[in-house]
């Protein structure tokens, strides 16, 4: 009996033990990765790319049209049924529970914030449709880039989507309000691989200044002023 609670108290020690050292390592990886920076900010490159924060999560906003890519051939305005001639996207990756489940703050439970923290797990891509273009606050930076930038951001976004027969996904009924939707994506998220970690591999691609390694809305946005 008392060996079969040594071992049990053995377990529990080592499980806290890795777990300390799993939060330790985040969060050194949290605080280097989005205060070092990668890559430039040049001024008056002929496209406008826009990203957004609310604080925890990051966007990419386009516009709609441009000759690199029209949006609604991709993204179909059918399934925006209440929108009819938006101008801008916006376009985010991450967990599909968590965007899902967790419309409000309020919304979110532990279960859902420990399975996207430590289990790898489903995906989807959270759309939006605008009227008018964004305007520049403290969660919203404006970027300039050229032709061969662009054509690399979108092809990055257009990968990150799941495709059946060569078409969008679309998860029915979900989104949050009357402009947008959600749709499947490709890859898995976890602690290493957040929704603001795609957004930084999109700006490190096309040489965008931000974190090296950033997992955070802060680690990307403070590159962006």
């Amino acid at each position: 009996m008392k060996k079969g609670i040594r071992i049990i108290t053995r377990s529990v020690f080592h499980f806290f033990e890795i777990l300390v050292g799993i939060v330790a390592v985040y969060s050194i990886v949290l605080l280097i990765g989005g205060l070092i920076a990668t890559g430039i900010l040049d001024k008056d490159k002929e496209f406008i790319l826009y990203v957004q924060s609310n604080g925890v999560h990051t966007d990419f906003v386009m516009p709609v049209r441009s000759k690199v890519i029209n949006w609604h051939s991709f993204i179909p305005l059918a399934d925006f049924p209440a929108i009819k001639d938006p101008k801008h996207i916006s376009i985010g990756w991450g967990d599909k529970g968590f965007f899902l489940d967790t419309p409000e703050w309020s919304d979110l439970t532990l279960a859902t914030a420990l399975n996207a923290a430590f289990l790898p797990s489903e995906t989807a891509m959270h759309v939006a449709y605008y009227s008018e273009e964004p305007k520049v606050n403290e969660g919203i930076s404006k970027i300039t880039i050229d032709e061969s930038q662009y054509h690399s951001l979108v092809e990055y976004i257009l990968n990150t989507f799941r495709l059946n027969n060569a078409k969008v996904e679309l998860i029915p009924n979900r989104g949050y309000w009357r402009n947008d939707n959600f749709y499947e994506a490709n890859h898995s998220y976890h602690l290493f691989n957040t929704c603001n970690s795609w957004t930084n591999s999109g700006l490190k691609l096309i040489d965008i200044k931000t974190g090296i390694f950033a997992l955070s809305a802060d680690g990307i946005m403070r590159h962006l002023k």
